[in-house]
């Protein structure tokens, strides 16, 4: 019987030779590739008959000639085979006839069985005639099961030796072939993984760069840069396949966030899908890590300290007291000397002699007519400390003038929080962030929330430094050249202020995918050759060529500024605070005497009175 939907190839009649057995068939198999467990599966009112295949000693047969171990099971048992027993597997299903309906719970208890292994080798032993029609509707069940690597024997096979398989790429072609033992070239089961010629798989796209980084070049063909868009070219080339977007928008350079393309996937609307995205617990359903990616927290440089704060910065309260101690010191040597040598002192000068003082500020004092060497000395002391302090304060004035000092860094995230400084982040990351870290609620007035996806991407590439971004290592990467070309940094990041670390982030596909092998062998090689890190370091110059970013300075340019006078605030306050003084103590000096004068002056003129 013909049938138009599928083209019956790769018939391989070689020669009319004996009937082989089932026997020498898994003994062929094992020395093409070698395997340690075989599944033999069958429903459980269906008994083997002697007749066909040996079927009452095949156990025992399989056993004792093949030498591996055999697993019976029938459609009402289905277990976790992949967590307990090695991938090199053969299962062995048994059909009492050609109609498959009566075997749909005997092919997902199978499925069931061979979750996260549908591409081991299978083997349907039907008894019965062969059917093309039944070979076709099985094989496109398998297909649509995700089992690759099935051959169907019928109850001729001991005389005909004809089994049949089939391939999917580029479209479903149904194969006969004859075993023969004594043929040492015939695989059985060839790698269909190896060459996909040009079949059509439907994918979806996602992501941001630059992993995606979309643009149309000069000829008008979209062309797809980044990590994640060269993984995309270099699996086309290397599996010689074609990707097809069947849920593409009307705007090819527009993508869903990565998160929202796993649904298409799950709905098995596309086989896979072309974005990066972080796994579910347990993480099935996705292949091995692409990326491993940090997820932290890019705040912006530390704020110059404003003029006004120069002159008290110039001075720490540890060095203010060393120096204002030296001068205590020195004040009390020299009014020591002073009074050694029959010069007249006051109590206070030993605490802080006036020349003392105006010697270390840089101004000149009196010293005393026909100074001892002693004297002598301690003015020499005072005028070398002088120098230095003033030098000192000048060159760390001058310093900060050119180059302002910087405010204080954040050391925590409580630090964050008390600055009000907001950082962006998108709702659905924020949610994973709250959900999983349940220490950050307090933090949850720290972060400004943004729903939108487009417009949180829009907010973040504007740089603007009254925020904090939320970003990831493949992102930072991407900043971190972009501000190599302006003429200061305006963001910094900093691997304590991570809240992920070592994320792994995978392509979604289906958990029992038969392109999950090619993908995973490709990650491997990429990450092997280091082709995955220079296009993460070329991100930069790929988004210049899309028009996305360009070589433009966004930091503040620094310009002559003339002091102003705010920038003596602080002066203005001493200032201030010396007249406040010293008007209190002449005001003080004045009621003082004013008091002592009405004392004394009748006092005085009661005297006169009694003369």
């Amino acid at each position: 019987m013909d049938c138009p939907k599928w083209i019956l190839g790769g018939l391989c009649l070689i020669s009319l030779v004996d009937g082989a057995t089932v026997i020498q068939l898994l003994a062929g198999m094992k020395l093409e590739s070698d395997f340690e467990y075989v599944l033999l599966m069958k429903n459980r009112n269906f008994s083997l008959s002697a007749e066909v295949w040996n079927g009452t000693s095949l156990t025992k047969d399989v056993m004792d000639e093949v030498q591996v171990s055999v697993l019976q099971l029938n459609e009402n048992r289905s277990y976790f085979l992949h967590n307990t027993i090695s991938r090199r597997l053969v299962s062995l299903v048994f059909m009492r006839d050609a109609k498959l309906e009566e075997h749909r719970g005997l092919l997902t208890a199978l499925v069931a069985n061979l979750r996260h292994m549908t591409t081991s080798r299978v083997i349907f032993l039907v008894q019965s005639e062969a059917s093309t029609d039944f070979l076709y509707e099985l094989f496109r069940d398998c297909w649509r099961k995700k089992l690759l690597n099935v051959i169907v024997i019928f109850q001729d096979f001991e005389t005909s030796s004809s089994f049949y398989s089939y391939s999917h790429f580029p479209i479903l072609q149904i194969e006969e072939r004859i075993f023969e033992t004594s043929l040492q070239l015939l695989h059985i089961f060839p790698d269909r993984l190896r060459n996909f010629h040009g079949y059509q798989m439907p994918v979806i796209l996602g992501g941001t760069a630059p992993r995606m980084i979309a643009y149309r070049n000069k000829k008008g063909d979209v062309v797809y840069d980044g990590t994640v868009g060269h993984f995309m070219t270099a699996f086309q080339q290397k599996y010689n396949v074609k990707f097809v977007q069947p849920l593409q928008a009307k705007n090819p350079l527009d993508f869903a966030p990565s998160i929202q393309t796993v649904g298409a996937v799950r709905n098995e609307s596309v086989e896979i899908s072309i974005s990066l995205t972080y796994p579910t617990i347990p993480p099935f359903g996705f292949s091995y890590p692409y990326e491993q990616m940090n997820w932290c927290v890019m705040l912006p440089v530390e704020a110059d300290v404003p003029p006004f704060e120069y002159y008290t910065r110039v001075f720490e309260l540890t060095a203010f007291l060393l120096t204002l101690g030296i001068l205590v010191i020195i004040s009390c040597l020299l009014a020591s000397a002073l009074r050694l040598h029959g010069y007249a002192t006051n109590i206070s000068e030993f605490l802080l002699h006036d020349s003392c003082l105006r010697g270390v500020l840089g101004q000149s004092f009196v010293e005393v007519f026909r100074a001892p060497t002693l004297v002598r000395g301690i003015y020499l002391e005072i005028c070398v400390l002088g120098i230095l302090i003033t030098a000192w304060y000048n060159s760390y004035f001058s310093s900060y003038v050119t180059s302002a000092p910087k405010q204080p860094a954040f050391r925590k995230y409580d630090d964050i929080l008390a600055s009000n400084l907001k950082v962006v982040a998108w709702k659905p990351e924020y949610a994973e962030l709250v959900g999983r870290l349940l220490q950050f609620r307090k933090y949850e007035s720290m972060f400004l929330v943004e729903p939108d996806f487009n417009r949180y991407l829009a907010l973040r590439d504007t740089l603007d430094t009254r925020y904090g971004y939320m970003i990831t290592t493949n992102r930072w990467v991407l900043i971190n050249e972009q501000q190599k070309v302006f003429s200061r940094p305006l963001f910094r990041k900093r691997d304590d202020f991570c809240f992920f670390n070592n994320i792994p982030f995978g392509f979604p596909l289906h958990e029992n995918s038969v392109y999950m092998e090619p993908v995973q062998k490709l990650i491997m090689e990429l990450a092997e050759t280091g082709l995955y890190f220079h296009w993460m370091a070329t991100g930069f110059s790929e988004l210049i060529d899309a028009g996305e970013m360009h070589f433009v300075d966004l930091s503040p340019r620094r310009e002559f500024r003339a002091m102003q006078i705010q920038d003596l605030q602080y002066v203005w306050y001493g200032y201030a605070f010396m007249v406040v003084l010293s008007s209190l103590v002449w005001l003080l000096e004045s009621l003082v005497h004013k008091l002592k004068s009405k004392t004394i002056f009748p006092r005085h003129f009661m005297h006169r009175n009694k003369k």
